[in-house]
């Protein structure tokens, strides 16, 4: 049988690289294709956290002027909305904004002047972050006066952008001229890193948990990216504090008196209105309606500093009086209001109003420490002798005052159960 020559024949040599060279382009494409994905993850989180920020930064903005032109779109006053609206766009937070009374009608507006100066790119970038305009209304009270509409600029996100990548696309340049004079221990601490960035990532976009920080990696490169990424989360961690402090304060000057911190008329109306929807609630809730007496006479007489801690001290004792599931609410001036829970039969009332009637006999100390006697009216109605809020804040009410012509005391309706104060002494 004969061979076939071929098969005798060399196999020619096939040049393959040293094993240095093969570490140095195994580092070299591990760390391009690394750096790759932790810059598109990176751009991407900060991406998605600078438009959530924008969007919630837009939204409180919005709030806020809501709370700022209301009266003046109650006034329809377009010049004073016209005035907010280019100072906040002044700052930089605007491009476009619209004030509508009820209506429908364009009160006031604020367009961007330079916004015909950008280009494409930063165009699509600004329609990515605000692709819809923020509209709120503008309430007084429970009703809708008005309606807000607003553009969010992007200019300043943009800019960071451009640095952001610039920065980025630097440091994959360094990172790739570098690879060569990397060694074992030192493409072992670029996974470690890397590993560290993904996972505190993955847990800030998953927990939104901007107090995690990257641990300092033993590569200067490395470590100037967690570094920077430390910061971009330590910025978005102050940025949700602030804007959640922000949100506190103003849900908490909506809706309680400054001076005594109880809750106002608003926040008052709309607790009542939430327990008298529930009828089990209704039939066992009461309604006090209480009132200062001769409060005018100790403004004038004292001033007003001592009617504000007549106003004070009030609101603490009317507050110890009670139970943590009631709700104290000072609707203004002197006048104050209770919601008693868990109230079935006249006796409780009488019980609880005696309590708060007792607790005004001891003398309160105006500030220049001068005891003064401080008496208060209070009407009470019960819930489940309403047909409505309205009507149950009505009957007490109109308690209050029943009592209050008679010289003072306390009264409830509609049953007629008079007990004026000479009769309690």
């Amino acid at each position: 049988m004969k061979s076939h020559p071929h098969f005798s024949e060399a196999v020619p040599a096939i040049a393959r690289p040293t094993l240095r060279k093969s570490l140095q382009r195994i580092h070299l494409i591990i760390i391009v294709v690394s750096m790759t994905i932790s810059c598109i993850s990176l751009s991407t989180l900060s991406l998605i956290a600078l438009r959530n920020y924008a969007e919630n930064n837009l939204e409180l903005l919005a709030s806020t002027l809501s709370y700022t032109v209301q009266s003046a779109v109650i006034k329809g006053d377009g010049e004073i909305i016209r005035e907010a609206l280019a100072e906040i766009g002044g700052r930089g937070c605007l491009a476009d904004g619209r004030v509508y009374d009820g209506q429908g009608r364009l009160l006031a507006s604020w367009h961007e002047a330079s916004h015909q100066n950008k280009n494409s790119l930063e165009r699509l970038i600004a329609r990515w972050f605000f692709p819809q305009p923020m509209s709120i209304p503008v309430m007084h009270g429970e009703k809708e006066i008005g309606q807000i509409w607003l553009i969010g600029n992007a200019s300043q996100v943009i800019q960071y952008i451009y640095k952001t990548l610039a920065w980025l696309a630097a440091s994959l340049l360094t990172t790739a001229t570098l690879a060569s004079l990397l060694s074992r221990r030192m493409h072992a601490g670029i996974i470690q890193a890397l590993q560290s960035i993904t996972l505190v990532t993955q847990d800030v976009r998953q927990r939104r948990a901007f107090g995690r920080r990257v641990p300092a990696a033993e590569i200067a490169e490395l470590q100037a990216l967690s570094h920077d990424f430390n910061c971009l989360l330590a910025e978005l961690d102050e940025w949700q504090s602030h804007m959640k402090r922000e949100h506190d304060y103003l849900t908490h000057q909506a809706s309680h008196d400054s001076l005594t911190g109880l809750m106002n008329r608003i926040a008052f109306e709309r607790a009542l209105t939430q327990a008298f929807a529930d009828n089990a609630q209704r039939q066992r809730l009461a309604v006090l309606f209480i009132d200062g007496d001769r409060f005018k006479q100790i403004n004038d007489t004292w001033g007003h500093a001592a009617g504000d801690a007549i106003i004070t001290a009030t609101a603490q004792r009317l507050r110890a009086q009670v139970r943590k599931t009631d709700i104290v609410a000072r609707l203004g001036g002197d006048e104050f209001a209770v919601l008693l829970r868990n109230i079935t039969e006249p006796e409780e009332i009488a019980t609880v109003v005696e309590h708060l009637m007792i607790s005004m006999e001891s003398p309160l100390l105006l500030p220049d420490g001068e005891p003064i006697i401080w008496s208060v009216s209070i009407g009470a109605a019960m819930g489940k002798n309403a047909r409505s809020t309205e009507g149950l804040l009505a009957q007490a009410d109109a308690a209050m005052y029943h009592i209050k012509s008679l010289g003072g005391g306390w009264y409830l309706s509609p049953l007629l159960q008079s007990h004026p104060r000479a009769e309690i002494a």
